[in-house]
């Protein structure tokens, strides 16, 4: 697993108003359930460590928790109830896209100072946890 050491970027992930009592974790390469924790409808922040690396075509997001798709996607999933840990029936996850690499990203990450932060809505319209692709906007934060 990628630990703080091993990275030079922190992704800081901020899910809002999660369903009470609906378990959250991050979900690895693997598929096993990371840092699961219960919610009790305050803000869950899960603190991922990645790297951002030059790859043969462009910069690109790596580590233990971030996941591709296709040449360029790059995302973190945040499962729910089941695929979290939780023994209940059914279980989402919510997939969340890292973004593109710039300029301030890439030299702040060669500081080994570069923290990204992105909030998400945790609640769906139904009032269960939120899943499939959500939309963030990324920011990085002064350190």
């Amino acid at each position: 697993m990628t630990n703080a050491r091993d990275s030079n970027v922190m992704l800081r992930l901020c899910v809002i108003d999660p369903p009470k009592g609906v378990m959250h974790s991050l979900q690895g390469k693997d598929g096993a359930a990371v840092d699961a924790r219960m919610s009790v409808g305050t803000t869950l922040v899960f603190e991922i460590p990645a790297r951002l690396e030059a790859g043969n075509v462009a910069w690109r997001f790596l580590g233990e928790f971030v996941r591709t798709e296709g040449k360029t996607r790059r995302f973190v999933y945040v499962a729910t109830g089941q695929q979290a840990g939780q023994h209940v029936e059914g279980g989402r996850r919510a997939k969340v896209d890292l973004p593109e690499p710039t300029p301030a990203m890439i030299r702040a990450s060669g500081a080994g100072r570069l923290v990204l932060e992105a909030s998400y809505a945790g609640t769906d319209a139904k009032g269960g946890a939120i899943c499939a692709t959500v939309k963030v906007d990324w920011k990085i934060v002064t350190l």
